[in-house]
């Protein structure tokens, strides 16, 4: 992680653009634009966060790991959110990893700072709630996705989301990247980015998935995606 005084080429945070200037300016008196880099772990499970983040064009995965060592994507946390909700809820612990998964700028500030911000009851308050209520489906939609539907549709869901914090077509995600974000064995990952490689709505160099036909893929993806999409576009109203 890099720290700058200003990202270069960003479109901001969707929350912090939807605060008040007062409290704006506020929030960016306290903040430092950093460059995150692909598999950087900005919180770790089991310890307390002493910063949050608000991505500007990075995508973060909420990640939960068992005891065996089995890990699975719980969110995609980008350009509508911030990293470090327990800060907000007074808790000593959270239990997931929060990793880079698609590299990019985002928005350091303390977790103090933020904490007294959030306590003046004003539009950041309002926001984050909102924020976290979105999440907290996102995280219950996942939980049902990985249940019921396809790896196929949901390796498309997973890219259409990713697509949508970042703009760009080029998607970070080598084979482990999917077996780990979407839960899957090896055999399951190469199989279903064959399909979407056959079905020409993605191509591969090397490490690196680009998405060819974002309507092909949006044909490809489960309901899981709209639901999704539809409840951020209602709970944050952006």
């Amino acid at each position: 992680m890099s720290a700058q005084v200003q990202p270069q080429k960003t479109a901001g945070n969707l929350l912090l653009t939807r605060l008040a200037v007062h409290e704006r300016n506020a929030v960016h008196r306290s903040a430092e634009a950093v460059s995150l880099g692909a598999g950087e772990v900005l919180l770790r499970a089991n310890s307390r966060s002493e910063h949050v983040f608000f991505p500007i064009d990075s995508v973060v995965s909420m990640v939960r790991t068992l005891q065996g060592g089995a890990a699975m994507e719980l969110a995609l946390i980008g350009s509508e959110g911030m990293v470090g909700l327990d800060v907000l809820m007074d808790a000593k612990r959270q239990l997931d990893d929060f990793v880079v998964q698609d590299p990019g700028w985002a928005y350091r500030i303390s977790a103090t700072d933020l904490t007294n911000q959030f306590r003046r009851a004003g539009g950041l308050q309002k926001y984050l709630l909102r924020f976290a209520d979105a999440l907290l489906a996102q995280v219950a939609q996942t939980a049902v996705c990985a249940r019921f539907h396809s790896a196929e549709a949901r390796l498309a869901r997973w890219l259409l989301m990713i697509h949508d914090r970042t703009g760009r077509p080029q998607i970070q995600a080598p084979l482990t990247a999917v077996r780990t974000m979407l839960g899957l064995s090896e055999e399951r990952a190469r199989e279903a980015v064959g399909k979407l490689v056959a079905g020409n709505v993605i191509s591969l160099r090397q490490q690196i998935i680009v998405m060819t036909d974002r309507p092909g893929l949006e044909v490809r993806a489960c309901e899981c995606y709209e639901t999704v999409r539809q409840e951020y576009a209602r709970t944050l109203s952006l």
